[in-house]
């Protein structure tokens, strides 16, 4: 019997040390999850997989902070302030990646340029359509969403003039000879092609980029009938133009 008992008794001294050894070993933290940029810039993605959409500005709005340079998800920022009109935050953010390598002036243009409409910023609107058009040679679109702006506010009638754009002129002097060729596309005879504003604007254009682009002979480095489309850079955006066929001479 006392062999029984002497058994029992370190059976359950074994199971008593075995609990609390167990016990202890819960008590012990747990080692966390670190919260770095890429921490916030996958919980911004969890709050959009769950339809908390707007949540999500503020997720991305840490990992920026952590890491001003986290492209990603100043991207993904921006796109929803402007969804949900936090214009202002929108348009810091635009403004920033239009800077960026791998996004440029092409990104998102349309929602930056309309945020900044959205809160009156019609110059600096209309600064940036100026830019967009000479980042990509061309863009009817563009150039008559500026004139829309200036019909709300004539004030502003000076900005359609590429002269008033000198800055902006120097920074894309290469484009000119592309822009002359592409100005020439709407004064045709030989396609019956005659839109003497669209001539005016874009030919003032290329002479404004550089004046010795009217003096080179056009190779037709711009087709019309082509169907021209003009990525952002990193293919973050695009532009396109669609105009009728023409082989030139």
């Amino acid at each position: 019997m006392n062999k029984f008992l002497s058994i029992a008794l370190c059976l359950s001294v074994l199971c008593v040390t075995g609990m609390s050894a167990e016990a202890k070993k819960s008590k012990e933290p747990q080692q966390q999850q670190v919260k770095d940029a890429q921490f916030y810039y996958n919980e911004g993605i969890r709050y959009e997989t769950h339809n908390n959409k707007e949540g999500a500005i503020d997720v991305y709005a840490k990992a920026v902070e952590l890491s001003p340079n986290f492209d990603a998800a100043r991207a993904k920022k921006a796109q929803l302030s402007y969804f949900y009109g936090r214009y202002q935050e929108a348009v810091e953010d635009f403004e920033y990646l239009k800077n960026r390598p791998g996004y440029g002036v092409g990104a998102f243009y349309d929602n930056r340029i309309d945020s900044k409409i959205k809160l009156g910023q019609y110059s600096e609107a209309l600064d940036d359509m100026y830019e967009v058009i000479l980042a990509f040679c061309g863009q009817v679109k563009v150039y008559e969403q500026m004139k829309q702006i200036v019909a709300q506010n004539p004030e502003l009638a000076y900005k359609l003039k590429p002269e008033s754009h000198p800055e902006l002129n120097a920074k894309y002097k290469e484009n000119a000879k592309i822009m002359r060729d592409y100005a020439r596309t709407f004064k045709d005879a030989r396609n019956n092609i005659n839109e003497p504003e669209l001539y005016d604007f874009f030919m003032n254009v290329a002479i404004a980029l550089n004046p010795e682009s009217l003096n080179t002979e056009w190779d037709g480095s711009v087709q019309v009938g082509a169907k021209l489309i003009r990525r952002g850079p990193s293919g973050h955006d695009e532009v396109t133009e669609v105009d009728i066929n023409q082989t030139n001479p």
